[in-house]
């Protein structure tokens, strides 16, 4: 019929206009769950109220990072072969809702008196909750990267970008200044201001579900970009290449020096006198770390490619121990004492190390999946994406090693071992092969990545 195709191609349109925006809000809010449900920070110390085992303390974000990645795998298996991803994705959503509604119902009403007689039961749910909020995270973010592509496809792709990236930044930031106003003030006893905080991401969650129901799947699907077999031959072909084997190296150094992350606020705390309701502001610093420094990593990769992108997480990271180091024996100065009379200047300046946490997890995130896409074959990404995220998860668990230190050694020996192990990352770094200058930034996310957002883990 006459006008009928024209019709049609109007409506298709402004159907993908409408997926775009549903998917940049769908990101966003993503991009804030995150920042309320840190794992080497906010959980780690809710943890830390919990338990005096620094192993344990130590466990919150190897769990986080650990079962997330351990998820997708399953999910590449049985989602690939599917034309239809927003069930799965839905699936995923309301089951992370579950697990974070059940912890804030629970941390909501547990008296703190009972905290005080015994912690196990609150401990052990919470434990529970995070494992099961990880798998679904991990399990769903494979479904989810489908629906985006789906959401923006082709040259909608990197007007897309442009706006998540600016609305993650924006929500990001107004989820910490949430964080700070719930943890950050003492009119709510431990746990109940924990319960709020959770309450809050659990509402977010719901409409991160609401949304996800709302994207209009094309009518072939949402298809993920195909996966290849993977033969022993094709498995063995990352680790013939030297190239690959040196990136490795670097990342398993860069990651392990990570292990001091849920201990620095409990330093400060212990060394410095911070209250524990500053924890809200370095939440913020750690967040403005993220989003400041985003541009300059970008316009960095641009200029000279994703190894100087890497290169440079490598030493905004030796900033955090540094800062942990210096700070104390500073304060403990006769000059520094007859000055401030109170600590509260210092206690600022320690924010200067999750500020660098920060910065150093964006530039991270943004060098690493473009690193590996250049250094790796097309056909071969998926192995190389999936035998570094395997390796990465072992090393998740650097931070329990780095509990057991504290444990039979102190704060400081951690501090110096992760200064060494990130000196080491630095001329790691230096022996990275080059690749070409990024031009390509606001390309979809391929099969072996997800779409770099918030401040959450570290997850690449």
């Amino acid at each position: 019929m006459p006008g009928a195709e024209l019709r049609y191609d109007s409506s298709d349109r402004r159907g993908t206009a409408l997926n775009s925006l549903i998917g940049v809000a769908l990101e966003a809010v993503n991009a804030a769950i995150e920042v309320m449900l840190l794992p080497g920070l906010v959980l780690a110390f809710f943890a830390a109220e919990l338990t005096p085992s620094y192993a344990t303390i130590g466990l919150v974000p190897a769990v986080a990072f650990g079962f997330w990645t351990l998820a997708r795998l399953p999910a590449l298996l049985l989602t690939a072969t599917r034309r239809r991803q927003q069930a799965w994705a839905f699936a995923a959503a309301l089951v992370r809702v579950g697990a974070v509604g059940i912890l804030a119902i629970v941390a909501s009403r547990t008296d703190p008196g009972a905290v005080a007689q015994s912690a196990r039961p609150l401990l052990a749910a919470f434990f529970l909750c995070l494992t099961v909020y990880s798998l679904a995270g991990g399990f769903g973010s494979v479904p989810a990267t489908a629906l985006l592509r789906a959401a923006a496809p082709g040259d909608a792709w990197a007007s897309f970008a442009r706006m998540r990236a600016l609305w993650c930044a924006v929500l990001s930031v107004l989820a910490a200044l949430i964080v700070a106003r719930l943890l950050g003030s003492d009119a709510f006893a431990f746990p109940s201001g924990y319960g709020r905080l959770f309450l809050a991401a659990t509402v977010c969650l719901v409409a991160v579900a609401g949304l996800t129901a709302a994207i209009r799947e094309p009518a072939g699907g949402a298809t993920m970009a195909p996966m290849a077999s993977m033969s022993s031959r094709l498995l063995r072909q990352p680790l013939l290449d030297p190239r690959f084997r040196r990136f490795l190296v670097f990342r398993v150094l860069l990651s392990s020096s990570a292990a001091v992350d849920p201990f620095l606020f409990l330093y400060a705390v212990t060394r410095l006198g911070a209250p524990t309701t500053a924890i809200g502001g370095y939440v913020v610093a750690g967040v403005l770390g993220w989003v400041l420094t985003a541009p300059v990593w970008l316009w960095l990769e641009r200029r000279s490619g994703a190894r100087s992108v890497l290169q440079a997480a490598t030493v905004v990271r030796l900033v955090a121990p540094a800062v942990a180091l210096a700070l104390p024996p500073l304060a403990a100065t006769e000059l520094m004492r007859e000055r401030f009379l109170q600590e509260s200047p210092l206690i600022s300046a320690y924010g200067i190390g999750f500020f660098a946490i920060g910065a150093a997890l964006a530039a991270q995130a943004r060098g690493t999946n473009d690193y590996l896409t250049a250094l790796s074959p097309r056909p071969s990404l998926g192995a190389y994406t999936g035998l570094t995220n395997a390796v990465l998860t072992v090393v998740a668990f650097a931070p329990v090693l780095g509990g057991i230190m504290i444990q039979r050694s102190s704060y400081e020996t951690l501090f110096v071992a992760a200064l060494a192990i990130g000196l080491a990352a630095v001329f790691a770094g230096g022996a990275l092969a080059s690749t070409p200058a990024s031009f390509a930034i606001n390309r979809a996310p391929g099969a072996g990545e997800a779409a770099a957002r918030a401040l959450p883990a570290g997850r690449t």
